[in-house]
């Protein structure tokens, strides 16, 4: 193996997990430090096959807030209010709820990629 195919695939695993990192970040950010609030439906935009995106606004201490979330399958009204997580520290978006309880908390990426930067190791260092 060359030296630039070990840089290119140990710096691609580098990347998915780091990305991985912070996606269960901005998840635990929601589910341990969200404040629960009722988000207004003031926009719905259509999409491709059946989707939508919608734009969701909430006030919290006289400051007003505005979301998307985007691919959002059923019938939304204007108006429509949904249950929805916000970080006070702004670290993660805001989010609906529903959505914020699906998303995983497991590290895919991470342990597809560490097996993957030991591989290309071994094999660098013993010359294949």
């Amino acid at each position: 193996m060359s030296i630039w195919a070990y840089v290119v695939i140990s710096c691609a695993c580098v990347a998915f997990i780091l990305l991985d990192i912070r996606g269960i970040r901005i998840y635990r950010a929601l589910r341990d430090r969200g404040i629960s609030v009722k988000a207004r439906c003031v926009g719905v935009h259509p999409e491709e096959k059946g989707r939508h995106t919608i734009v969701l606004g909430f006030a919290v201490d006289g400051e007003s807030y505005r979301f998307r979330e985007i691919g959002f399958t059923t019938p939304v009204r204007l108006g429509e209010e949904f249950d929805a997580l916000y970080d006070p520290a702004g670290y993660a978006p805001p989010s609906i709820t529903s959505k914020v309880t699906k998303r995983r908390a497991f590290p895919y990426f991470t342990v597809v990629c560490l097996p993957l930067v030991v591989a290309a190791t071994t094999a660098f260092v013993n010359g294949f």
